[in-house]
């Protein structure tokens, strides 16, 4: 696992157990094909795996891929077509699917039936908070914090709303 280092925001620790996040069944849809769910809440469709993963029978399989911050734009561009942009979320999206009620050690903070096999990491987002820093949540207990682009860590698409 990466260990990022970071200066700490005004937030630094934005933990969501009260935020009444639901379970899969309720607030997830999967896809036809498991690769996306769609978040009835928020109407945003994410890609079901981090990045260098892949969806198979009912969970996420590979690796996942850890990358500094302008890869990860690249990679989301790349990875978006006419009929699908893909984008990195902002802070408030990625927040918004943390349920620190699942963190336990070695698991995610996160549903995991809607995401399946999700690395306990850090995962970038699109908001920035000044040249050069970029702002992460952390899938180990939901807490949010910044880095230096330069910084690796995983990257979960979304696509929809903003």
């Amino acid at each position: 696992m990466h260990r990022l280092s970071f200066r700490t925001l005004g937030f630094a620790l934005l933990l969501l157990s009260s935020a009444g996040i639901s379970l899969a069944q309720d607030r997830f849809t999967p896809s036809a094909d498991g690769q996306e769910v769609t978040d009835s809440r928020t109407g945003l469709i994410w890609k079901r795996c981090a990045e260098g993963m892949v969806f198979k029978g009912k969970t996420c399989t590979g690796q996942a891929v850890f990358m500094n911050h302008p890869d990860a734009a690249a990679r989301a561009k790349a990875a978006s077509a006419p009929d699908a942009e893909w984008r990195m979320p902002i802070l408030k999206e990625l927040s918004s699917i943390v349920s620190a009620r699942e963190a336990e050690e070695n698991k995610a903070a996160i549903d995991p039936n809607a995401f399946p096999a999700t690395p306990v990491a850090r995962f970038w987002t699109s908001s920035s908070t000044g040249p050069g820093y970029f702002t992460f949540v952390g899938f180990s207990d939901g807490s949010a914090g910044e880095a230096p682009r330069a910084t690796s860590a995983a990257v979960r698409l979304v696509r929809g709303g903003k």
